[in-house]
């Protein structure tokens, strides 16, 4: 019992590199030689996605080209009253945050205590001490829907749209009828930005690509193998890599480095990837490349084993857990005795069936 060291069953977190790292033996090198740092592939592949997302943050309008494009838009469709009256409430309402604010922070510096803050603003105490915990003002986030509630019903709507049926109201109690749950506004904003095409049919992808994805969506939708990706989506990547040469080199990246931890193409397959990534010039993608080398040997052992964490992911969870459960005042010595006489799942029930009766 001495002599038993775990090696690592825990987590590495890095800032661009792979972020967790296992050990595919439990025990240390003394008492097993042969062991070997594997890093996780779905977390690897998690990761690669991270560096995706931030580049299409650094380059939206490339979505949003792809996105006009496939909706059979060249310019964006012109805001009603009502659309610009919902911006202006929104503006009206984010001037009032930002006011309330430093008014909250001017009150504080002035010495007044917090509950005094809030009867004088007129807010409760839990927006004080929200709005103490930041000094600058909130920022203004645009707001962005991953699934909106008019997409079941995509299909239908782009059916009666080219029978000839394009009001608003009569759709939506159409819709409704059929389970809609969403507002005639919703829909009246959707029917606005099909206006243009009244002459011509229209599609699917019409109403689908009037807003582009998110740049989260769109580095997941990347890293997806093919077979597992929808019409939609395929369609919309076939689009991004003609609209940009850039995006085409990322999707390209993005498919060679799934490949390569798939088919477990090995060393020689990562330094090939590595060569490509210098060679793309991408800083997003250079960035995560050089955070592989914290792990090298674990990562080109992850590009060539079999083994995964899969089987330990319960046992990682269960450590966590008890290392928790000491609320950080305790050593590695007393971690390490409670895993070792932790009990089993199987026990636990007995003990707890025997409680019960």
């Amino acid at each position: 019992m001495s002599n038993f060291q775990p090696k690592k069953i825990g987590l590495k977190v890095r800032r661009n590199g792979p972020q967790p790292s296992i050990c595919v033996r439990s025990f240390s090198p003394i008492t097993t030689p042969q062991a070997k740092q594997v890093v996780d592939r779905f977390h690897l592949q998690k990761n690669f996605a991270e560096a995706l997302e931030k580049f299409f943050h650094h380059h939206k309008r490339v979505l949003k080209k792809a996105a006009q494009h496939l909706a059979g838009k060249t310019l964006p469709p012109p805001k009603t009253a009502t659309s610009q009256h919902i911006d202006q409430e929104r503006k009206r309402h984010y001037a009032e945050r930002v006011r309330r604010h430093k008014q909250i922070w001017k009150l504080f510096r002035a010495g007044y205590r917090k509950e005094e803050i809030a009867q004088i603003v007129g807010v409760g105490s839990r927006s004080v001490y929200r709005a103490l915990e930041h000094e600058q003002p909130p920022t203004r986030h645009k707001r962005h829907w991953t699934h909106h509630l008019v997409d079941p019903y995509v299909p239908y709507l782009t059916k009666r749209w080219n029978e000839g049926c394009h009001t608003a109201r009569e759709l939506y109690q159409e819709i409704v009828a059929q389970g809609y749950t969403g507002s005639l506004r919703t829909l009246e904003k959707i029917v606005v930005q099909l206006r243009p095409h009244r002459a011509k049919l229209i599609t699917k992808q019409t109403i689908t690509f009037q807003k582009a994805p998110s740049p989260r969506n769109a580095a997941l939708m990347i890293v997806r193998p093919q077979k597992s990706r929808t019409a939609d989506q395929t369609m919309f990547i076939d689009q991004l890599c003609k609209s940009d040469p850039t995006a085409a080199t990322v999707y390209t990246l993005a498919q060679a480095f799934g490949s390569l931890l798939r088919n477990r193409e090995g060393k020689r397959g990562l330094e090939q990837w590595k060569g490509a990534v210098r060679a793309s010039g991408i800083p997003e993608l250079i960035d995560f490349m050089e955070g592989l080398a914290d792990d090298a040997e674990a990562v080109v052992n992850a590009c060539s084993e079999s083994w995964n964490n899969g089987m330990t992911e319960g046992f990682v969870n269960k450590v966590k857990w008890i290392k928790r459960s000491s609320y950080g005042q305790a050593g590695f010595p007393l971690l390490q005795r409670r895993v070792l006489l932790h009990p089993t799942t199987k026990e636990t029930r007995r003990k707890t069936k025997m409680r019960s009766t």
